[in-house]
C-alpha cells in the first residue's frame, strides 16, 4: 500500500603532521603500538599506511596527536590524489621555490586549483588548521558545496571563509566536530585526523546528499521509483532505510540511471510531500560519480500492465470498452488491451476513474478501475461493481462466527460487517478502506482488506486476504 513508507518514520577531523611521508613500500607498518586498530581512526591510519600513503616514525610509532604543517599536508594530498609533482608550473609563491622540499606537491595542488596561498605566500612551515584543511579536502575530492543546511557548530561563523567547506564535510559525514557543537576551525590538525579525514572523503567522493531543509521539510525518506527499482545502480545508508532523516546520502554502485523519490514530512502539519529525481551514475576518471536531476514525475511515468487473469473476471476477455467517470468513451490511444487464448492484459495511460466492460463475444462483465501514479509507476486498481461483499466458508476455508473491524490509519472504517446465514456480509457506509478480523467456531482466523469507492455514482469494491494487518 502507498502509505507504508510513511510509517517508517563527521568526528573531529583534519589533516596531520610532521614525519608523515609518502612511502613507496606498500606494506608500511600495518600496526603501530600507539594506534588502536579497533577504532575508526585506527583503521583509517592502517588503511593509508598499508597503501603507502603515510608512515610512522623511525621508532615504529605513529604519534597520532602530533600536528602537521601545510607543506606536509600538501605532500599527503598530492600523493593520495596521484598528482604529477614533476611536470608542474611554478605557482610563484614568495616562500616556495623549485628545489625546496615538497615543492612539486605544492605546485601540483596549486596547478589543480586546490590551494592558492595568501597574499602570494604559502607559509609551508606553519601548522595547518582544521578550517584550512576543510577547504583543501573539499577541493581535493571535488565534493559539491553543500548549502541550505543548518550547521551544529557554534564556532563556525556564518559567512566566514571556511563555513561552506565545513558544512560540506559535515553533510558528507566526513566530520562530526570536536564536540557536537564545535568544529575548532583554528585548531591544528592532528596526524590521526589526517587519516580519518582522507578515508572518509574518499568514501564520500561520488556521493550526492539531499537535505530536508532544502525542501523546507523537517524530515525526508527515500524510496526507489519505477517498475524495476535501480537497487544495483545506487543505494543509501543502511541507517536511512527505515526512518525519516534530516539528510540522505545517495551512494553509487555502478553506471546507469535510476529513479528516486524523496518524501518530505512536516511535523506541524503532519503532511507528506514527494519530490522526484533521476539518479545518474557515471564513471569519471575511473571513479563513480552521482548526480541528481530533479524532474516532474509525469514526464517519466512507466505504465504497469494489469494481468486480467489475476483479477475477478470470470472469463478471458477478447475485447473491452472504457468510459470515463462522466460517461465519455476513452480514446483508444489512451489504453492498450492485449488478449490471447489464455491471457489478457490492460494498460491505461491516463490517471482517473473508469467503467470497463469486458466481453468474450458471448459473455460480458462490467468492472471499475482507478488509475493512479505512484513512485513513477502508473497502475490500475480493478474493482467489482457492487454495494455488498459476501464471504462464505468456501472463501474463508472455515465457517465464520465473528467479525470485527480493525483500526486503519488509527480510525475505524466506515463499513458495516455482520454474520448472516453463516456468511460475512459487508456493506459501505462511506468511501474508504477497512480491515476485517474474521474468526471461526474452532478458533480459525482471517484478516481481510476491503476498499469501497464510488465511481460514476456507483459503489465499487475490491478486497484482499492478508496474513498480517500491519502490512497495510
Amino acid at each position: 500500500m502507498k502509505t507504508n513508507r510513511f510509517y517508517h518514520i563527521a568526528m573531529a577531523s583534519a589533516l596531520a603532521t610532521s614525519a608523515i611521508v609518502i612511502a613507496p613500500q606498500a606494506n608500511a607498518a600495518s600496526v603501530f603500538p600507539d594506534i588502536n586498530a579497533s577504532t575508526e581512526e585506527g583503521k583509517a591510519v592502517i588503511n593509508l599506511a598499508q597503501r603507502g600513503i603515510i608512515s610512522g616514525y623511525p621508532d615504529g610509532t605513529f604519534k597520532p596527536a602530533n600536528s602537521i604543517t601545510r607543506t606536509q599536508a600538501a605532500k599527503i594530498l598530492a600523493g593520495i590524489l596521484k598528482l604529477d609533482t614533476v611536470h608542474v608550473k611554478n605557482p610563484n609563491f614568495k616562500d616556495i621555490k623549485p628545489g625546496d622540499a615538497n615543492y612539486g606537491a605544492i605546485a601540483a595542488l596549486a596547478n589543480a586549483g586546490i590551494i592558492s596561498g595568501s597574499n602570494g605566500y604559502f607559509y609551508p612551515t606553519k601548522n595547518i588548521t582544521r578550517g584550512q584543511m576543510s577547504k583543501m579536502i573539499v577541493k581535493s575530492f571535488h565534493l559539491p558545496i553543500t548549502n541550505g543546511i543548518d550547521s551544529p557548530f557554534d564556532d563556525v561563523n556564518e559567512g566566514s571563509e571556511y563555513e561552506p567547506y565545513i558544512k560540506t564535510l559535515f553533510a558528507n559525514s566526513i566530520t562530526k566536530g570536536t564536540t557536537p557543537t564545535t568544529f575548532g576551525p583554528q585548531n591544528n590538525v592532528k596526524r590521526s585526523q589526517l587519516a580519518l579525514f582522507v578515508v572518509r572523503a574518499e568514501k564520500a567522493q561520488g556521493n550526492a546528499t539531499v537535505f530536508a531543509s532544502q525542501f523546507k521539510q523537517d524530515y525526508i525518506f527515500a524510496s526507489y521509483g519505477g517498475i524495476k527499482p535501480a537497487e544495483d545502480i545506487f543505494t543509501w545508508g543502511e541507517d536511512e532505510e527505515d526512518y525519516m532523516m534530516e539528510s540522505i546520502t545517495i551512494k553509487p554502485l555502478k553506471e546507469g540511471t535510476g529513479k528516486l523519490v524523496i518524501t518530505g514530512f512536516k511535523e506541524d502539519s503532519e503532511e507528506f510531500m514527494d519530490f522526484f529525481y533521476l539518479v545518474h551514475v557515471k564513471n569519471v576518471n575511473g571513479k563513480l560519480q552521482t548526480t541528481l536531476e530533479k524532474v516532474k514525475e509525469e514526464d517519466y511515468v512507466e505504465d504497469l500492465s494489469l494481468n486480467l487473469m489475476e483479477s475477478d473476471l470470470k472469463f478471458v476477455p477478447t475485447g473491452v470498452s472504457i468510459q470515463t467517470a462522466d460517461g465519455q468513451a476513452l480514446s483508444p490511444n489512451l489504453y492498450s488491451f492485449k488478449s490471447t487464448n489464455n491471457s489478457a492484459t490492460l494498460s491505461i495511460f491516463k490517471n482517473g476513474q473508469y467503467i470497463l466492460t469486458f466481453t468474450n463475444g458471448t459473455q460480458q462483465q462490467t468492472m471499475a478501475a482507478d488509475v493512479d501514479t505512484y513512485d513513477f509507476v502508473r497502475s490500475i486498481d480493478l474493482y467489482q461493481v457492487t454495494d455488498e461483499l459476501t464471504f462464505s466458508s468456501s472463501d474463508l476455508s472455515f465457517e465464520p462466527t465473528q467479525v470485527a473491524l480493525e483500526k486503519f490509519n488509527s480510525e475505524l472504517a466506515a463499513v458495516k460487517a455482520l454474520i448472516k446465514e453463516k456468511k460475512v456480509n459487508v456493506t459501505p457506509l462511506a468511501e474508504g478502506p477497512a480491515i476485517l478480523h474474521i474468526t471461526g467456531k474452532n478458533g480459525e482466523t482471517a484478516y481481510l482488506y476491503i476498499e469501497f469507492l464510488k465511481i460514476a455514482n456507483t459503489w465499487v469494491a475490491r478486497y484482499d486476504f492478508m496474513d498480517d494487518p500491519e502490512e497495510y
